[in-house]
């Protein structure tokens, strides 16, 4: 068994999917080949942080209960190399795709939540400023294609300072700022991205629901409003700024 035969059947493999004798000479392989012995660990942590982004959804009960009865109906065989070799390679392919497709929806927000902490880190002049938030909604409307409509802060302290147009993963994105005594926060405003919100702390804030991690030092929370989504990146503590968020009258 080569390389290149191996590598076809590893997904298979890592699935636990090869009858006793595949698994035995493929694992033969792998114990002399350090390159194919790599191969399967990166793609089993690939699988398990692909597993780990998926929300977890319960099926319905009927559901279950008709595809156990489906799936008892079936002969069950445990595929071997000389059945994969001519059927399984396509239905692994279509699989790396649905893993892809899957990775790229559920991951919608880690590059924006990335380039919004060095952007925020970067702190690159304004544009526009002015302490108006209705001056920067206008002006954003000559910049974007879609409407960006800030929150409002009650809080005295919690002061707009200015704007610039941006850029978070190839998207147009609206960047303001503003500053609470010593500490800064950016605000970004793109087009929803999709998937899940992604944070270590989520929670509801009056009507909207955000999520809340802390990257490089800083923390970043994310919502979504009026079918867009919004970021907002700062150096305070996560209590502090679920007080800011708190004394928003609007989202």
């Amino acid at each position: 068994m080569n390389c290149q035969e191996v590598k076809k059947f590893l997904q298979v493999y890592i699935d636990g999917e090869l009858d006793e004798e595949d698994r035995r000479l493929l694992e033969d392989h792998l114990a002399a080949c350090p390159d194919c012995r790599a191969s399967v660990e990166y793609d089993r942590r690939f699988r398990d942080a692909i597993r780990a982004r998926i929300p977890k959804v319960s099926a319905p009960e009927d559901f279950k209960r008709q595809l156990s009865e489906a799936m008892a109906q079936v002969p069950h065989r445990r595929p071997a190399l000389r059945r994969l070799a001519w059927g399984f390679v396509p239905a692994t392919a279509a699989l790396a795709l649905v893993i892809t497709f899957t990775w790229t929806v559920t991951s919608g927000f880690s590059p924006l939540m990335d380039e919004a902490v060095q952007q925020h880190s970067a702190a690159p002049p304004v544009e526009i400023n002015t302490s108006d938030s209705e001056q920067v909604e206008d002006w954003f409307r000559k910049k974007v294609d879609f409407n960006v409509a800030l929150p409002r802060f009650a809080r005295q302290e919690v002061s707009l300072e200015g704007a610039r147009l941006s850029h978070l993963a190839r998207r147009k994105a609206a960047l303001v700022r503003y500053r609470q005594g010593q500490r800064r926060f950016s605000l970004f405003v793109v087009t929803d991205p999709g998937g899940s919100l992604e944070g270590n702390k989520c929670l509801k804030v009056k009507t909207t629901d955000f999520c809340m991690t802390q990257l490089r030092g800083y923390t970043v929370v994310l919502w979504r409003s009026r079918g867009l989504a919004y970021s907002l990146v700062g150096d305070s503590a996560e209590q502090e700024i679920v007080e800011v968020l708190n004394s928003a009258n609007s989202f």
